[in-house]
């Protein structure tokens, strides 16, 4: 697997061991389109695509927020606050999360706290709403591998491979319907006829319209959140995503999609490592694996027409201030564009 031009300045020079991953699922059918176990099969051919459990970070925190809005009658212009927690867990120390920039930014509407990728906001919301219900959303999407009903579930610290993800996030680029991924759609024998073929077949499993207010928000971290170099590289397709870090950068991820597309990258070292750059500085999923998406994505998806990704009819949508979640008057600073239900949350 080639690593971009952007990613290769960004790290040390003594890059050798690092790895990446990369799957492709088509968003209507659960086709996989393209899979990259690697750098180079000869040198390891262990298929991280498939086999590799890492944690995604931040790249979970979608399964949370879906459940949030499903469960807590909550809007992406409420207001949470930016600020240091400590969560009591029964029989261990406080569970006391932290925010990559060591920052805190005080109140925000849910949806600036999810494309700034905000741990602490996170960190209160899956108090609130349970890690089972976290659990629960993230299995209706087809995420198979293990995972503890702990709070720190939501921040990904379970291992996932890169195919679920890209299988996951399908699910959201559908509109709530999952297909699962398929490798073959029909074998044929030398005259012809179809020894076997795959039926595509969705499943719906989760809500239209909370979905779609999701996958807003996921869209808003491409396009001035976390994951914006996507848009600094130049693809300009309508898309949504989500980028993940690991604790010390052990791993980098960045998961999206377009309408008809869903891709999931993953970075790192196979023993764990973490990455860094010249000055020393950690690897986000940011850094290290958006810019290799934006290749990607750029490639696959070459003189395709935008899609954009179609709202269901209760949805509606207003500008508020990104501190109050009150509607945004002519002098509001960075007004916020939310996704909002009819007669819902």
């Amino acid at each position: 697997m080639d690593m971009t031009n952007d990613a290769k300045d960004t790290l040390k020079e003594d890059d050798n061991g690092l790895q990446g991953a990369l799957v492709a699922v088509g968003v209507n059918t659960g086709a996989v389109k393209a899979l990259v176990g690697g750098r180079d099969y000869f040198q390891t051919p262990y298929n991280r695509a498939l086999q590799n459990n890492r944690q995604p970070g931040s790249g979970f925190k979608p399964f949370l927020y879906y459940g949030v809005l499903e469960s807590l009658d909550k809007t992406p212009a409420d207001v949470m606050v930016d600020k240091p927690v400590a969560i009591p867990v029964a029989g261990k120390p406080l569970w006391k999360p932290r925010n990559f920039k060591r920052t805190y930014s005080g109140p925000m509407v849910i949806k600036k706290a999810f494309t700034e990728s905000v741990n602490t906001v996170a960190a209160q919301l899956v108090r609130s709403v349970g890690p089972d219900a976290v659990i629960h959303t993230a299995r209706r999407c087809g995420i198979t591998s293990p995972l503890g009903s702990v709070y720190s579930v939501a921040l990904g610290t379970f291992g996932v491979s890169p195919l679920e993800m890209a299988a996951a996030y399908a699910t959201f680029a559908s509109g709530g319907v999952r297909h699962s991924p398929y490798w073959i759609r029909r074998v044929e024998d030398v005259s012809g006829r179809v020894l076997e073929e795959h039926i595509i077949t969705g499943e719906r499993v989760l809500n239209e319209s909370i979905t779609y207010q999701l996958v807003d928000m996921m869209a808003g971290v491409i396009d001035e959140g976390t994951g914006n170099v996507v848009r600094r590289m130049g693809f300009s397709l309508p898309a949504a995503g989500k980028t993940g870090t690991t604790n010390d950068y052990n791993d980098a991820w960045f998961t999206g999609f377009t309408s008809n597309l869903s891709t999931s990258v993953w970075v790192g070292f196979d023993r764990g490592q973490g990455m860094r750059d010249k000055n020393g500085a950690g690897i986000t999923g940011a850094r290290g694996a958006a810019p290799i998406w934006a290749q990607f994505m750029k490639q696959a998806t070459q003189g395709e027409p935008p899609r954009a990704f179609l709202a269901p009819p209760d949805i509606y949508f207003k500008k508020v201030n990104p501190k109050t979640g009150s509607m945004a008057g002519f002098w509001t600073r960075n007004p916020v564009s939310v996704a909002l239900r009819k007669g819902g949350s």
